[in-house]
Formats: C-alpha cells, structure tokens, sequence
C-alpha cells in the first residue's frame, strides 16, 4: 500500500479546484457523439469522449432533455478519473444544476466508488473531501416517461466472463436480448456470437481517455480505481434510450457486496453492489425518467452458483475470459487473482483436464500463488482488489475440490494440499450455497422464473 497522504494534500494546496466546464453532443452516421470538457486550472485540460451506436438510419433528438441529463451525469461519473489526478477540494460544474439532494448522491459515489482509491494510496478522506457547487442551467422536471418498459427487450452488458454468459443464456426464452459493449475484445465478440446474437443487436460503445491524463499518470499524479461500473450503468441506459430497449440487465452477483478489507466499506467492487444498483434506481427515477428499468440479474445468486451454471454452458469455455491483467492480448495469464479465483470455483464442477486446457497450466499446483490464494480463503483477512467472490464460496469450492481428488485417490496439488493442512474446521454445504436464491434483488417479477429454472 502506498503513502501518499502528504501528496495528496500538496496536490490539493497546489491544484484547489477542478471544473467540468461543458458536453457536447452530436451525430455521425451511426453514432451519438459525446465530448466532455475538464478543467484543472495551472495543470491540465481534458477532453474524454465517447461514441455510443445508434439505430440505424436514425436521427437523434439532440435537444430530448432526457438524453442531455443522460450526458450531462455521465459526465459526471466521467470525471472521477480526472478529478482524482489530484483530488482538488472544490468541484466547480459550469454546464448543469445539481440540488443539495444530488450533490449528497454524487458524493456517495465519489467516496464509496473511491474507496479502494483512498486506501491503497493511504489517503484518509475528511467529510469535506470535496465540495461541489453547480451554476448551469436547470432542465425542466422530467415526469416519468409511459409505456417502453412494458417491452421485453433487454440490454445485457458484455464483459466477456461467465457472468455475462450467464445472464445472456438464463434470458434467451424470456427477453429479446441486445447486447452492449464498451470497447470491444475478442472475448466479448465471442460471447455475443456464442449467444447467437443477431448483429443488429449488438450495440457498441467506444470509450476514449484524455491523453493528458494517461501523460499525468506516467508523471506521478494519483492514480488508482475507479467504479467502471457507474460508467456501464449511465452509458447503458443511454444506449438502451435511444434504442427503445425497456431493461438494461446487468451481470452482478450478491457476493460483489462483501467488503474486500473487513470491518470496513471499502470494496473493490462497490459499483457492482445492491447499494449502488439501489441507489442508481432511485437516482435514474427521480432526476432522468427514462423508464428504462436497471437491474442485476445474478443478484439474488452467489458467485458459486453462477459458477455451477456456467460449467454447463460448454460453448463459453475456450472464448470466455475476464482477466484483466491479460485482456489485451486475449488470454488468461494464469498469475493473477483473477485468474485463480476462477480457477478455484470452476474446479468444483469441470474436470481437471479442462481446466488446465483453459488456463494453460494447473493453477492449484502453482505454489508462487500461495499469497493470493491465502487471501481469497480467508488465512490473510484482506481479499484481493479484484472482482472476486467471497470467502465462503472459495472455501466451499476448495472443500469440494478436495473431496473430488480423496475420492479418485489422486495425488493433490501443491496448495490443495496446503489448503487441506490449514486444518480449516469449517464444513460448507457447497450444494445448498449454489441454490441460494437472494431475495435482497431488484429483478422484475417477468425476469424471476429465468433464474429460478436453473437453481440448485
């Protein structure tokens, strides 16, 4: 973890205040076009911008109020990554109005979608961390929008692991399915193609950052997480707005609530949680009203579940991956937290073989693992910054594991084998934990029986 109290508030004596001066849409033939415009005065400036497809041979409303609130918040969530570079204790908006209501929400977010930010860098935020202040223009209330919800056409974010490949599956007889990506790789292409995806259903999303910003990062501004999953969840409902489509189904489940430093709130995955996916809901009602509906799918299931579920989906197997660390280059790179925590629970329902045919190596015989692997059961008390399951859930696949390989009487690889002498006393029930059906969710009841046909 990294000291970097003191620079954070020399960067905040030196650098006081931060504006997001304006956005601009506009239209290509087949894209909304979305520039946003950041300010640190004395360092920098910054124009992110994105392309989101729309339908084809369409105009755009580009004055539709709703559409620019849309823009206008994720801006909003955009300029987390700029803001902090330095963390300047004042945020001035130029282009939009925020009440003292959405102030506190956008707060929230900031602090909670910070938190691993924060920690990691050992910077220990006050109350005032921030303080917002907003002179544009205010919309006209928007009243809730009638009818679109009604359809059954669903937008599923792709991320190219087996949660997406999940959802996509569990709503194939239930919904007309769209798929959105942002940034496309050849994970998430598969995916869809593996989904039988028409290709006028899939919508892409194109995200550009600020080369002054990567430039800073490079030069030793603060740098670390940000909640991503704020961006999928407001550039989903536009995608999903302008397309007609009346729910955006996310892929999280009820393990992304568990906090990755115990007795704290600070979660790598807190964009991913039932708070954030509440509150979202209730923001996206209150000041946009797209009617669009947005909500986890997975939520009411755990990681383990999910993972039974997909070890039935063999057309995902060789095209699925979600480590981050090898993204770019399509692989799983088989040292990382990521990697084993999949690894882990895919073992408890795939052979062996398989598993090393995906991963290019028997992940539970690499004993140069043994720190993470001590973090995802529990031994060290801190998880891995990574989208990993819960302690539980790795303990309970790896008591499964360990009973397969006494079972056939194979000889255990090296951190089963150091896990079996951890003595944990523990039982877990790993066949009542994969039908746990979470009743803390927001899925609409026409969405329900999709789950529930594949528990247990």
């Amino acid at each position: 973890m990294n000291n970097n109290q003191n620079l954070y508030h020399e960067l905040r004596e030196k650098y006081p205040e931060f504006i997001y001066s304006g956005y601009s849409i506009t239209e290509s033939g087949h894209a909304l076009n979305l520039d946003f415009y950041f300010e640190i005065p004395g360092l920098a400036r910054f124009q992110p911008h994105w392309e989101i497809d729309k339908p084809k041979d369409s105009e755009s409303d580009l004055s539709d109020n709703r559409l620019q609130t849309l823009a206008f918040s994720l801006g909003l969530v955009e300029l987390i990554s700029y803001w902090k570079l330095t963390c300047s204790p004042l945020v001035q908006i130029d282009c939009g109005f925020l009440s003292s209501e959405q102030v506190a929400w956008w707060k929230k977010l900031y602090k909670k979608g910070l938190g691993e930010f924060f920690y990691t860098n050992g910077i220990e935020p006050d109350e005032d961390f921030m303080t917002i202040i907003s002179e544009g223009e205010i919309l006209p209330r928007l009243d809730v929008q009638a009818g679109q919800s009604a359809n059954t056409r669903v937008l599923i974010p792709i991320g190219g692991g087996k949660d997406s490949a999940v959802t996509l599956e569990l709503l194939k007889d239930f919904a007309e399915r769209f798929c959105y990506i942002i940034n496309p790789r050849e994970a998430t292409l598969n995916t869809v193609t593996a989904g039988k995806i028409p290709p006028e259903n899939l919508i892409i999303a194109k995200r550009t950052l600020d080369k002054n910003m990567l430039e800073l990062n490079r030069r030793g501004f603060l740098n670390g997480h940000t909640p991503f999953s704020a961006l999928v969840a407001f550039s989903g409902v536009i995608a999903a707005y302008m397309h007609g489509i009346g729910f955006v189904a996310l892929s999280n489940e009820s393990s992304a609530n568990e906090s990755t430093v115990p007795g704290s709130d600070v979660n790598h995955q807190y964009s991913k949680s039932l708070e954030f996916e509440s509150d979202f809901v209730s923001y996206e009602k209150e000041y946009i009203a797209s009617n669009v509906k947005y909500f986890s799918l997975l939520r009411p299931l755990t990681e383990i579940g999910i993972a039974k579920i997909f070890a039935s989906l063999e057309n995902y197997h060789q095209i699925f991956r979600s480590c981050n660390v090898g993204s770019k280059q399509d692989i799983w790179c088989a040292n990382c937290p990521k990697c084993l925590f999949v690894y882990i629970i895919l073992s408890a329902f795939l052979p062996q073989e398989e598993m090393v045919q995906i991963f290019g190596k028997d992940m539970l015989d690499d004993i140069q693992m043994k720190d993470t692997f001590e973090k995802l059961v529990g031994v060290q008390s801190e998880k891995p910054f990574e989208c990993v399951g819960s302690r539980d859930e790795v303990n309970a696949a790896m008591q499964e594991i360990l009973r397969q390989y006494e079972n056939q009487r194979k000889a255990l690889p090296k951190l089963l084998d150091y896990y079996k002498n951890l003595g944990v006393t523990q039982s877990y029930d790993i066949g009542t934990m994969c039908a746990v059906y979470d009743e803390s969710n927001l899925v609409p009841e026409k969405f329900v029986q999709a789950i529930k046909n594949r528990l247990g």
